[in-house]
């Protein structure tokens, strides 16, 4: 028991000087952990001054853009009213520049159409009048004889018409494909000697061209409606011309008829 308690007494003894001192153990403590967190803050500010340093780039405004036509009525509402008068005055004188110009382009395809027309309607009197034979009172080439007032057609006379044509009995086309040879009369002896003339209806044949050495005595051998009294079917060249006998006009002509 003696000695627990003189080894007691030895621990206690012992352990006394560490007790003694501790507000220094404190202390320091306390400086040591201000010197680490110094050190720290030391530590980082060095850390951000090694790390590059980004530049803020302050964000320009947007720009707004003016479209052309703003732009246009901006710099026309700028201008001074002078201006704006000299160019609306030239701006009127365009238009009407324009509009002259327009209107006179016009008349001028009016024109144009005009004497066109004229042009053709004098060319075909030209072209009538080269056809139309000149009225002669001496036989001669291209003429046709005067109207004669003497002995003109009776009143009560039978008038002519071609209705006869749309007629299938007087079908005389395809009747002479089935007989050539009788429509093929040979020569024509011309009483004049003018040579050919194709005649029209309304005109009128000098007597000696439908004489009787020319008459067609018999239409129906030829498929033709028989001539009523005062006409006569008669040969010309190779052309079948009814001829009104009172005063020699063409009252009915078939082109080609004969071969």
């Amino acid at each position: 028991m003696r000695k627990l308690l003189i080894s007691i007494l030895l621990a206690s003894a012992a352990a006394t000087p560490a007790l003694a001192d501790p507000p220094k153990d404190r202390d320091q403590a306390r400086e040591e952990r201000n010197q680490a967190r110094e050190d720290r803050q030391q530590a980082r500010k060095e850390s951000r001054s090694d790390q590059p340093q980004v530049q803020r780039v302050e964000r320009a405004e947007p720009q707004i853009r003016v479209q052309p036509q703003v732009q246009a009525r901006q710099q026309t509402f700028d201008r001074t009213p002078r201006t704006q008068s000299i160019q609306r005055n030239t701006n009127v004188q365009t238009a009407r520049q324009r509009i002259d110009a327009r209107q006179q382009a016009v008349q001028d395809r009016r024109d144009q159409r005009i004497d066109q027309r004229q042009d053709r309607i004098q060319a075909r009197e030209v072209r009538q009048a080269a056809r139309t034979p000149v009225v002669s009172n001496v036989p001669r080439p291209g003429t046709q004889p005067p109207l004669r007032v003497d002995n003109r057609r009776p009143s009560s006379a039978p008038r002519w018409s071609t209705n006869w044509r749309h007629n299938g009995k007087y079908d005389w086309n395809n009747y002479r494909h089935r007989h050539r040879s009788l429509f093929h009369l040979g020569f024509y002896y011309d009483p004049f000697g003018w040579g050919y003339q194709p005649y029209q209806i309304g005109w009128r044949l000098w007597p000696s061209y439908y004489s009787n050495r020319y008459w067609i005595n018999d239409p129906w051998q030829y498929r033709l409606p028989y001539a009523p009294p005062g006409y006569q079917w008669v040969r010309y060249w190779n052309d079948a011309v009814l001829v009104d006998t009172w005063s020699g006009e063409v009252v009915d002509v078939l082109y080609n008829f004969f071969w």
